[in-house]
């Protein structure tokens, strides 16, 4: 049975010092899920909560396989498998399940919290954060093209 453990960076070095003789090719790190220490490897999550996601994952993969099922919506689903929405739409962000296969899934917008399905922003987010994009260029280009024929002016007084 694992017990959590908690630790900082230098109880983690100690750890590392004295079971790995001081080599850093293992990095101790606690569980995000349950806080037990662990051997990070590229999954930041333990073997026993790697293998408990796997498990919520299957289900939720098992119950939208079926063909009566891929109409459902996130909170459907989640209450047919059991599974949480935070989970479901977290499968959505790693790529694991596409919206695409399902119509009546949809994220929420990172800026206003409306309904996507097309990234994290919703399209009057991404249009308004565009639009700022090019206003912060457009006046970094105006700043500098005023230095450079400050600087031009410069040279030419000193001529």
């Amino acid at each position: 049975m694992e017990v959590p453990v908690k630790h900082n960076e230098i109880f983690s070095d100690m750890i590392n010092t004295i079971i790995f003789g001081g080599a850093t090719m293992t990095e101790l790190a606690n569980c995000p899920e349950c806080g037990t220490l662990y051997v990070k490897t590229v999954i930041s999550l333990c073997d026993r909560c790697r293998r408990s996601r796997e498990e919520r994952f299957n289900k939720v993969y098992e119950f939208l396989r079926k063909k009566e099922n891929r109409e459902s919506t996130i909170l459907e689903t989640s209450v047919h498998t059991g599974v949480s929405e935070t989970d479901i739409l977290e499968f959505i962000r790693e790529g694991r399940l596409q919206l695409a296969d399902f119509p009546n899934f949809h994220m929420l917008c990172a800026f206003c919290g409306d309904a996507t399905r097309d990234g994290r922003l919703c399209k009057s987010c991404e249009t308004q954060l565009q639009g700022d994009i090019a206003k912060i260029n457009n006046t970094k280009k105006a700043s500098t093209e005023n230095v450079y024929v400050n600087r031009e002016l410069h040279s030419r007084r000193n001529e």
